[in-house]
C-alpha cells in the first residue's frame, strides 16, 4: 500500500509513480498480475476487466475480477470502520502526508493483528464500503502513444490468463 500522497492524489497518478509499479515494469515479479479497475491502463503486469467480453472466458474472469476487487474494497471498509480517523465522515487526517502515511500504515498492521486474533469490531455491524459492480463500458483511460505497447502486452497477458484459467 502506498500511502504517501494525499488522498485527493489520483489512483492513477500514484501507480505510475510508486516503486511496485518500477519493480513490476523492471521484471523483478514475472508470472504474477495484479488486478486495476477501468481507471488504470491494461498492462503486462497490471490486468484490468473487458470493456466488452466476447466470450465466456472472458465474462468469467470479469465475474472472478470483479468479486475479488469487491472484497478489497469491503476490506478497506472494515478499516475505516475499526479507524474511524480514517473515515472521511470524521473529517481527514491533519497532518503533513508523511505522518498521515505512518499513520495509515499503523492502522493497517493493527488491524491485520485484529483479524488474526479475531477481535470484532468496535460496531455490531461494520459498514462494508464498496462493494460496486464496476462498469464495463466506462471509457477507458486514455493513452500516450508509448503505453500502447504496453497496452498490447497486456492484453496478451490477460488473454493468457482467461485461456489458461477461465476457458
Amino acid at each position: 500500500m502506498t500511502v504517501r500522497y494525499p488522498g485527493s492524489t489520483h489512483d492513477s497518478f500514484i501507480w505510475n509513480n510508486c516503486a511496485l509499479r518500477a519493480k513490476f515494469a523492471e521484471g523483478d515479479f514475472l508470472d504474477c498480475h495484479l488486478l486495476g479497475d477501468s481507471g488504470y491502463p491494461l498492462e503486462r503486469y497490471l490486468l484490468t476487466p473487458f470493456a466488452n467480453p466476447m466470450t465466456r472466458g472472458e465474462e468469467r474472469f470479469n465475474r472472478s475480477h470483479t468479486r475479488t476487487r469487491v472484497l478489497i474494497e469491503q476490506t478497506f471498509g472494515l478499516l475505516k470502520s475499526r479507524f474511524r480517523c480514517l473515515h472521511q465522515s470524521g473529517g481527514s487526517l491533519q497532518y503533513e502526508p508523511r505522518k498521515c502515511g505512518k499513520i495509515i500504515t499503523a492502522c493497517i498492521l493493527l488491524h491485520n493483528r485484529c483479524v488474526r486474533r479475531r477481535i470484532p469490531l468496535p460496531e455490531a455491524e461494520a459498514e462494508a464500503e464498496g462493494g460496486e459492480e464496476e462498469d464495463p463500458d466506462d471509457p477507458e483511460p486514455l493513452e500516450a502513444a508509448g503505453a500502447r505497447q504496453g497496452r498490447a502486452a497486456g492484453q496478451q497477458a490477460r488473454n493468457h490468463v482467461v485461456d489458461n484459467v477461465f476457458s
